[in-house]
């Protein structure tokens, strides 16, 4: 199996083929960008809730993901150990709501750098409103709509461990790579 920065690198899905396919002759690169927020009217901890994202980070593969090139062209994918990046922060109070939307979906109109870069990103933030939250955006070769919503899931449910007497800290999330080898299987039996 091939290796990149002591990695193991997996073969794409017949999905993540056709995407990096139609991409090329796409003008516009951010056509799978998926951006969403979830927000709360109450006070959060953003040191804490950093910390979670941070916490699931580690817990979520596919939050991990990175695509990379050989020599010969062809691409392949690997999970990084950890996501250092830091968390940013920015806060929309004084603005007006369609002025916020419209930072976030400029936001969202960014393309991910394609290659050994991180897919996604996280942003805390206060909404005009004083809603109080994250804003989440994801590559979607990397996550799927469902998957978006079971990131967020952890990332409330860590939160609310670190922060909530007798709150559970939530059960592990499914390995991205053992689905992965699933699909390649039946991909391959197909």
């Amino acid at each position: 199996m091939k290796e990149k920065f002591g990695k193991p690198l997996y073969p794409l899905t017949a999905a993540q083929k056709l995407h990096f396919f139609y991409q090329k002759y796409c003008p516009k690169k951010q056509v799978l960008n998926i951006g969403t927020s979830l927000t709360i009217q109450q006070s959060l901890d953003f040191g804490a809730l950093k910390e979670a994202v941070y916490q699931a980070y580690a817990r979520c593969e596919s939050m991990r993901l990175r695509f990379t090139q050989d020599e010969d062209g062809g691409v392949y994918q690997y999970i990084a150990d950890r996501e250092e990046r830091d968390i940013e922060f920015f806060d929309f109070t004084g603005w007006q709501e369609c002025h916020a939307e419209d930072k976030m979906k400029e936001w969202t109109s960014v393309p991910f750098e394609r290659f050994d870069s991180p897919l996604n990103r996280v942003v805390m933030i206060i909404t005009p409103d004083g809603f109080q939250g994250i804003y989440l955006l994801v590559d979607h070769m990397t996550m799927d709509a469902q998957s978006l919503i079971l990131f967020l899931k952890d990332v409330i449910e860590i939160y609310a461990n670190m922060k909530y007497e007798g709150m559970e800290y939530p059960k592990e999330m499914k390995s991205y790579i053992e689905q992965l080898k699933k699909d390649l299987e039946y991909e391959a039996d197909s």
